[in-house]
Parts: C-alpha cells; structure tokens; sequence
C-alpha cells in the first residue's frame, strides 16, 4: 500500500497528514518528508496526523521515534493524533504512547499544555 503524505501550518505547529500504511516499505518517504519541512525550519513543533494511517509497523513505529529524536535535538516537539482504533492499539502496545503524547484529535493535539495540575476529579488544583 502507499503512503500519502501532506503538510500545513496551524497555530504555529507543522501539521503533517499521514494517510496509508507506514512499514518498512514506507517508512524512508516519511522520514525525508519530515526531513525536507524540519531543515527549512529551526525549533519546529510539529504534530503527526495518524487519523487516516491504516497500519504501521516496527520500522513505521522506529521512524516515529527518529523524528522525534531529531525534533527534539532542535528544541522541537513530536505530538501525535491517533484516534481510537487499531493504530492507536499499535502505539499503546509498543508504548510510544509513553514517549511521546498522543491525542484523540487535531484540535486536542493544538490546544495548549494544561499548566495547572488536576485533582482525581478533574477540577483544578488551587
């Protein structure tokens, strides 16, 4: 299967649109995407949309984890959308979940990181 890539700007993040399998067969056109937009650009935040990626494997999942080391090398930030479903299952399986934070949605991965923590019930912390 292919793989499609595109990319935009948002709320001054890199937003790249991954749609397809990311294997081993997959994995080098990611890598130089994101290489052709990060060496344009320094202390890039960028957020990989996984909504449309139908499947991905060890090299697919290693690629991830590189462009993350690379962005964050720079002062950049890796965040991923992966709504629930088989990929995500993938993600939490290999824990990358853990290295790098994931999101439901688009608007999720953009909105700010909440600077007050949260009680066990979800209201703030005075």
């Amino acid at each position: 299967m292919a793989l499609f890539l595109a990319s935009h700007w948002e709320d001054g993040w890199t937003v790249i649109e991954i749609n397809g399998e990311l294997d081993t067969t997959t994995a080098h056109q990611l890598r130089d995407f994101v290489t052709d937009v990060t060496g344009r650009h320094k202390h890039l935040n960028l957020i990989a949309d996984l909504s449309e990626l139908t499947y991905a494997d060890v090299d697919g999942l290693r690629t991830l984890m590189s462009l993350r080391a690379l962005l964050h090398e720079d002062q950049g930030e890796l965040r991923l959308v992966c709504p629930e479903g088989r990929v995500s299952r993938i993600l939490r399986t290999s824990k990358i979940t853990r290295a790098m934070p994931s999101y439901p949605t688009l608007t999720a991965a953009l909105a700010p990181p909440r600077s007050v923590p949260a009680d066990r019930t979800g209201g703030a912390v005075p």
